[in-house]
């Protein structure tokens, strides 16, 4: 399989939504396969909330059944890790409810920005990855030379 042809299975891009006042977001169509009926919510890394499709959820519960539940940074990850994750349907209309207390765990108004990441995709705060990206534009530029 060629590199383009992976294309089609990869989360990327970035979009504006508005949750409205159920806490439900429309999912770009971009990043709303057909197929995927579930998505898997967890904490996602520097507050935002990670949704995963199936195969890449399962991809990502295999590295946690492979760390060592003894050390302790590896149990802390996968206890709070697991302890974060809810079962989202799409419904008919293509959008997911986000329960409102996760939204306020995270200091998620109903501004969002989505962004695609590979094998995911993230819901932040509009204002929080605004600042997130302003933050980090520095690496984005380096990237350029390489």
């Amino acid at each position: 399989m060629g590199r383009w042809e992976e294309v089609g299975n990869m989360y990327y891009g970035t979009y504006n939504r508005i949750l409205d006042t159920k806490g439900r977001l429309q999912i770009p169509s971009r990043l709303n396969k057909a197929e995927e009926k579930v998505f898997y919510m967890l904490r996602g890394f520097d507050g935002c909330i990670g949704i995963y499709p199936e195969e890449s959820f399962i991809k990502l519960i295999h590295k946690l059944e492979n760390k060592d539940f003894e050390d302790e940074e590896s149990r802390a990850q996968i206890r709070l890790t697991t302890a974060s994750i809810n079962e989202l349907s799409v419904d008919s209309h293509g959008r997911i409810a986000i329960p409102r207390a996760v939204l306020n765990d995270y200091g998620i108004g109903n501004e969002v920005t989505i962004i695609g990441v590979l094998d995911h995709f993230e819901i932040w705060d509009s204002l929080a990855f605004a600042t997130y990206s302003l933050a980090n534009s520095k690496s984005r530029q380096s990237m350029k030379g390489n």
